[in-house]
């Protein structure tokens, strides 16, 4: 069995001092409530401390942040505002999705799970800073994974990468306790084509679906330009995320966005681009708008419909059932053209770009937006 792991994070800061206290928090879940996952059974406190307890502890351990001091301690009553700053890391989403090829005897079996690290203060539930992570594997097997085998990989997941990376940006992450303008995904819209794949392939509620793609395009946004990301709100009618613990729930204040980004999907396509005597290479499209603004000015800094095509070979003998496995070659499309959108406003990819974009002065909106991202660190 092969395996891919990527790792994607994003960094959202507020402003601290080298004296700052700030009391560990453990674990806890986000939007996703606990039912709904396998991550249940590595998080089991049945028989006392879970598997996710006892790493996570171990590893905070080994936190050594100049910005702020980690505490073990207990809050107390009593503590001022300023001492009741909490760190807690909180599964946000985890994905399971997989795929059958049966032409070609292969099962590939994607796990994505997404969390926040988040300090917040307890006095008054505000968000002082969230740092997103998303770990991603891809599992190849000639046969589907068991649930055990699942819980299994997802165990591993916590206990390495999960961990070295949770341990890597916090110690590298520089706590402040405020920033001037901030960026944030306001509103996710599927046009027609786009909502009728989406309804074909997936069973997923339409709002949880807008909120993966928010969190995808965001982590990415920020992992590759080194900003700040206010966390999405699924249907912006409220302004709070919540955290959910053992014996207890928080709802923590969101701060508002200064700069809006409104994503758009638009759809998806796919061609049949090159056949031979044993396989085939097709290409799958994604078709994206995205629009960055600024209301309180009404200006408008990007506007622009971009497209990704990605090349995937199936053997001839696999395509007779593509499409009813086809559906995640599309959303590995819009990934990378994510991905390379967030890369532009870094160093332009022209190659990319005229294959993107019919607009030949993009460069300037990219160049409009490097501006913007730089006010947002």
């Amino acid at each position: 069995m092969r395996k891919i792991i990527t790792f994607f994070f994003i960094i959202l800061i507020t402003e601290a001092n080298a004296e700052n206290k700030i009391i560990y928090g453990g674990f806890s879940y986000g939007s996703i409530l606990p039912e709904n996952t396998l991550t249940k059974y590595i998080h089991d406190r049945t028989n006392g401390q879970s598997i996710i307890d006892k790493i996570l502890l171990k590893t905070s351990k080994k936190i050594n942040n100049k910005t702020f001091r980690l505490s073990f301690d207990l809050l107390m009553d009593g503590l001022s505002e300023k001492d009741q700053n909490v760190l807690v890391l909180a599964l946000d989403d985890e994905s399971i999705d997989f795929i059958t090829i049966e032409g070609d005897n292969l099962t590939r079996t994607d796990i994505i799970l997404s969390f926040q690290v988040i300090f917040f203060n307890t006095k008054n539930n505000s968000l002082n800073a969230s740092i997103p992570i998303e770990v991603s594997k891809v599992l190849n097997s000639s046969q589907p994974l068991s649930k055990n085998q699942i819980i299994s990989e997802l165990k591993n997941m916590y206990e390495n990468e999960v961990m070295e990376y949770f341990l890597q940006l916090v110690n590298n992450f520089k706590l402040k306790n405020k920033y001037n303008n901030r960026i944030g995904i306001t509103k996710v819209v599927f046009e027609e084509n786009a909502e009728n794949f989406i309804h074909q392939n997936t069973e997923i509620n339409d709002i949880f679906k807008k909120n993966k793609f928010a969190k995808n395009l965001s982590s990415l946004l920020s992992f590759n330009n080194n900003i700040a990301i206010v966390p999405y709100s699924q249907d912006r009618t409220s302004s709070t995320i919540m955290l959910k613990f053992q014996n207890s729930t928080r709802e923590i204040k969101l701060p508002n966005p200064d700069y809006h980004i409104h994503l758009t999907i638009r759809g998806f396509k796919n061609i049949l681009f090159k056949e031979g005597n044993i396989d085939e290479q097709w290409i799958y499209g994604s078709y994206v708008k995205i629009k960055i603004f600024q209301p309180d000015l009404e200006k408008v800094y990007f506007d622009e419909k971009l497209k990704n095509g990605l090349n995937v070979e199936f053997s001839k003998r696999s395509t007779k059932n593509k499409g009813s496995f086809e559906w995640i070659f599309f959303i590995d499309s819009l990934k990378i053209l994510f991905d390379n959108f967030s890369k532009q406003t870094v160093e332009i990819d022209k190659k990319w770009l005229k294959s993107a974009s019919k607009n030949k002065k993009i460069n300037k909106s990219f160049k409009e937006l490097a501006k913007i991202y730089e006010k947002c660190k």
